[in-house]
């Protein structure tokens, strides 16, 4: 974005016939449109860990302030979301001996393991019980 400024002028009539110039204010700069895929992108560069709120922000030009009020409204919709958060998932060789294959969920400093062969209503209620306890 460069440095361009625009103005609002007009001309008022003195009724007889001649213009006589006006004050020129400087118009408002506008408000911007962020696409939901742009900010996501700018938060999540902000969350990495030693990032720099203030450089992002300048890279991105916006204010510091807006990237931060950006971040605590992702943090809230985060929070306030009944519905499960999506997290990166680890996949890992199974083991060569035996069937000794299992699901590992972390989850708020526990890990729950899921061996092969639990019905899909154990895990339900595991993980209920996981949620109404933390």
């Amino acid at each position: 974005m460069g440095d361009v400024t625009t103005f609002e002028s007009s001309f008022e009539s003195n009724g007889n016939g001649r213009a006589r110039p006006m004050e020129v204010i400087p118009a408002g700069r506008e408000r911007r449109q962020w696409t939901p895929e742009a900010k996501a992108r700018i938060i999540a560069e902000s969350m990495a860990p030693r990032a720099n709120v203030a450089d992002i922000a300048r890279r991105n030009d916006i204010l510091p302030q807006q990237l931060y009020a950006w971040r605590r409204e992702a943090r809230e919709r985060m929070e306030s979301d009944d519905a499960p958060a999506f997290v990166p998932a680890m996949v890992e060789e199974p083991k060569a001996q035996g069937s000794g294959a299992e699901i590992r969920i972390n989850i708020k400093g526990m890990t729950i393991r899921i061996p092969d062969g639990v019905t899909t209503d154990h895990i339900e209620r595991v993980l209920l019980a996981v949620q109404v306890s933390t």
